[in-house]
């Protein structure tokens, strides 16, 4: 607006008066411009949308040319507009309709600027909060991995003293160790994993909970499939079935807590299902990274190819999980 106003002292600097109207309404039309195509770049660049995009401009092209119509023939003449000349194109001239359409490349090319812009920001910005929480990703992979040999070390030196006195105990200390030795070679970066070896994770853990509560958790993990060359992303099943182990009543004997993974090997494809009843008592806590990171990690690995839905009730909790295009 100011610069307008310094066009206009230059064309005519004797007659110049400074007013604030025809200072806003001369640049009326190109706020309009520039807030608008800001407005649809944003909605339809990115995904591109081409037809709405070039329909969306026309359209605010034509109004700025409308606005312009009515900024040259009725509100100068009302409010009295500073002017070099007193003499207006018609409306419906080719040189007036080429004169809006060069302020109109010039406002919607500046907008886009400003879109390109601010978009390259929020994209830096993104990028910066990735670094940061592989950062703390990796601290906390690194701090996991703290003398993961001394551990496993110990863990079967007790193994070894517990064998003479109780069968039990050494078999849950060896289980115990498995549990450990997996999940510290699970890479950190999400390699995809063998499927069995998600599956004997997942058996290890019911395996070590059953010793915890004397044998008493109802639990029915059932595998039907082939599991060669089907590798998924780790800790994904087990998150699930830690959930259980942590929100469900798993004692219930007439509403037993139900695992089914069936593997379709001839189309790569993988349906896990679970249904528990919720208990009412104390919660168990649970190393488990939890489900919505879980949602969010499939989303950023498997896309359109997994479905994952889940049904609560004040009583039960039941899931569905799919993953497509596994060969």
């Amino acid at each position: 607006m100011a610069l307008g106003g310094l066009m206009d002292f230059g064309r005519n600097p004797k007659h110049f008066s400074v007013n604030v109207l025809d200072m806003f309404f001369t640049q009326l039309p190109n706020m309009v411009v520039f807030y608008s195509c800001i407005a649809i770049y944003n909605k339809f660049i990115h995904p591109l949308r081409p037809l709405l995009l070039t329909g969306s401009l026309l359209c605010i092209y034509g109004l700025s040319l409308f606005m312009w119509f009515l900024n040259t023939h009725i509100v100068s003449a009302m409010i009295q507009a500073n002017k070099a000349t007193t003499s207006h194109s018609p409306y419906y001239s080719m040189r007036f309709c080429i004169e809006v359409l060069w302020l109109f490349i010039i406002y919607a090319f500046f907008a886009f600027g400003y879109y390109y812009f601010n978009k390259s920001i929020q994209h830096q910005k993104q990028i910066r909060m990735i670094e940061s929480e592989k950062h703390h990703a990796e601290y906390a992979f690194l701090r996991a991995q703290i003398n993961p040999h001394f551990l496993n070390n110990t863990l079967n030196f007790f193994y070894a003293r517990s064998l003479p006195l109780s069968g039990e105990l050494a078999d849950g200390i060896m289980t115990l160790s498995e549990i450990m030795h997996y999940s510290l070679k699970v890479d950190h970066d999400d390699a995809r994993r063998p499927i069995a070896e998600e599956i004997t994770h997942i058996q290890n853990v019911i395996n070590i909970n059953q010793l915890r509560f004397d044998h008493q958790l109802q639990i029915h993990f059932l595998v039907s499939g082939l599991t060669e060359n089907i590798r998924i992303i780790p800790l994904v099943l087990i998150t699930v079935v830690e959930n259980i182990l942590k929100h469900g009543n798993c004692t219930d004997t007439l509403h037993p807590v139900t695992i089914t993974l069936n593997i379709d090997h001839k189309e790569g494809r993988v349906h896990l299902k679970t249904y528990n009843r919720k208990k009412s008592g104390p919660k168990e806590l649970s190393s488990g990274i939890g489900i919505q990171n879980i949602a969010k990690r499939l989303n950023h690995f498997y896309g359109k190819n997994h479905r994952l839905s889940i049904n609560e009730t004040e009583i039960d909790y039941s899931l569905e999980l799919t993953l497509n295009d596994l060969n």
